[in-house]
C-alpha cells in the first residue's frame, strides 16, 4: 500500500512540475496560470496539487515513525515548520480570496503577507511540506515532500510574465520591491507593528 501511494504521489508531483515547465517554456500553451477562470487547465493543476498534498499527508500517516529522527527534530522543528507554513498559506489565501487563489481575476494585492513575499502561499506550502516530512519521521514522506516542493518553486516563474501582462508597471514596481519568496530584508517588516496589515 505504501509503495503504491508513494509512486502515485510522485506521479502527481512530477506531472504538476511538467505542466509548470511547459507553461514557462511555451507560454502560448500555458497550463498555469489558467487562460481564464474555470478553464480545464486550472482544474487540472488544482487536482494535481491537491492530489500531491493529500498523497504526502496520507503517506506520512501510514509510514509514521519509520525513521529514527531525534524527537526535537520531529516535534519541535517539524511542528513549527508545519504550523507556520499552514498559517502563512491560509492567511495568504484569505487575503487573496479563494476564487483568485484558484486562478480567478483580481486586483494586484500588496497587503498582508504579500507585503514581504510575492508568493506567500507557496512559501507556506513549502514550509508545511518540510515540516510534515520531519514530523512523520518517514523516509518515503520526506522524499515525496522534497519532490512536491519542486513545482511550488517553479510556479512563480510561470506566473510572473502573466502578471506583468495583467498589471503592467504596477507589478514591475512590486517585483522590484518585494522578493519572489522571502528575504531577510523583507522580514524587517516584522519590526513594524502595522507593516503586515497596512495597505
Amino acid at each position: 500500500m505504501e509503495i503504491g501511494l508513494f509512486y502515485g504521489t510522485l506521479a502527481a508531483e512530477t506531472l504538476a512540475a511538467v505542466c509548470v515547465v511547459v507553461s514557462i517554456i511555451f507560454p502560448q500553451w500555458r497550463i498555469w496560470p489558467p487562460p481564464r477562470h474555470r478553464a480545464w487547465q486550472g482544474y487540472l493543476m488544482w487536482f494535481l496539487f491537491l492530489g500531491s498534498a493529500g498523497g504526502v499527508g496520507a503517506l506520512g500517516v501510514v509510514e509514521w515513525g519509520e525513521l529514527a529522527l531525534p524527537p526535537w527534530v520531529r516535534f519541535v522543528v517539524g511542528t513549527f515548520l508545519g504550523c507556520a507554513g499552514h498559517g502563512l498559506a491560509l492567511w495568504a489565501m484569505v487575503v487573496m480570496g479563494i476564487a483568485t487563489s484558484f486562478g480567478g481575476e483580481s486586483t494586484l494585492i500588496r497587503r498582508g503577507p504579500y507585503r514581504f513575499s510575492r508568493n506567500p502561499q507557496y512559501v507556506g506550502f513549502i514550509s508545511a511540506l518540510i515540516g510534515w516530512g520531519f514530523l512523520t519521521s518517514s523516509g518515503l514522506t520526506l522524499v515525496a515532500s522534497s519532490v512536491g516542493i519542486i513545482p511550488l518553486i517553479l510556479v512563480p516563474f510561470a506566473e510572473e510574465e502573466w502578471l506583468v501582462t495583467r498589471y503592467g508597471a504596477a507589478y514591475r514596481e512590486y517585483k522590484r520591491n518585494v522578493p519572489r519568496f522571502i528575504s531577510l530584508r523583507s522580514m524587517s517588516l516584522l519590526r513594524s507593528p502595522d507593516g503586515w496589515w497596512s495597505e
